[in-house]
């Protein structure tokens, strides 16, 4: 199942304790219950755009896999987190 496409925008509380995170037809996909840290509405609604980073980026750090001018493991360690972050957001290899 694919995420709703972004841009993920988000929208004004609709109470003092909620704010809403809409799709880029104003239709709400989420919602923030907690307030107090609006940084993570932030981080929620800047989701699909740091997913689509991820997916750029990760043929190039591939690319630097085996080079040994890098840290050992530093390189190999940043693509399985890559490759795990985008994992657990498509839900592939997720069966939960």
């Amino acid at each position: 199942m694919s995420h709703t496409p972004a841009p993920w925008k988000i929208d004004g509380a609709i109470s003092t304790r909620v704010l809403l995170i809409n799709d880029s037809k104003g239709y709400a996909i989420g919602e923030i219950v907690d307030t107090r840290n609006p940084a993570n509405a932030r981080l929620i609604s800047a989701a699909p755009d740091l997913l689509e980073a991820l997916c750029t980026a990760l043929p190039f750090v591939e690319d630097y896999h085996r080079r040994e001018r890098y840290k050992s493991g530093a390189v190999a360690r940043a693509v399985k987190e890559i490759r795990a972050a985008i994992d657990k957001a498509t839900n592939e290899g997720n069966t939960k």
